[in-house]
């Protein structure tokens, strides 16, 4: 819907620049002047997105009942999330989940073949101290056929977090 205003509006003021063709240098002074001024702030604004990243350390979240489910298109891992933190709210979590061909069901991972790896994003709004579930969608494409048992294994690798005041 905002984008259409801002089309709308755009396309407007050209028409009028158009229509009235003594306002064609004051509005491209106004243009200039506009375009200028978005460029110095978007220049010197705060990238608040990669503020966001990592203000968690990984270790203040603790995953439990941790499931992971093969489907024929796209996997899923599931299971809980606490948010240790006490300034944070989280709202995402990034993980790495590698499947693995293994000789047998206790095979240490190290001697297993490793025969699929995806990163996936797990969106989860935890306040401080709270508990949820969370979810991350992945893909393994083109994994072979399994010739011992497929095992599977999951790292947390960054978080997502806003300040809990703002929210």
């Amino acid at each position: 819907m905002q984008i259409a205003v801002i089309f709308l509006a755009v396309a407007g003021y050209i028409y009028v620049l158009y229509e009235i063709p003594k306002l064609r240098i004051a509005g491209a002074i106004f243009a200039a002047a506009l375009f200028g001024g978005l460029g110095v702030y978007l220049a010197t604004a705060d990238p608040e997105p990669e503020l966001e990243i990592n203000r968690i350390p990984v270790g203040q979240v603790d995953l439990s009942e941790v499931a992971f489910d093969l489907g024929v298109r796209t996997s899923e891992l599931s299971g809980r999330v606490v948010n240790n933190s006490a300034d944070y709210t989280l709202t995402g979590l990034t993980l790495v989940v590698r499947l693995f061909d293994c000789p047998g069901v206790d095979s240490p991972l190290d001697t297993c073949f490793v025969i699929g790896e995806d990163d996936g994003l797990a969106r989860a709004t935890v306040p401080p101290g709270q508990l949820r579930d969370f979810k991350a969608t992945l893909l393994f494409n083109g994994l072979p056929d399994i010739e011992g048992v497929m095992r599977w294994d999951y790292q947390v690798t960054g978080t997502r977090a806003l300040d809990h005041r703002t929210n």
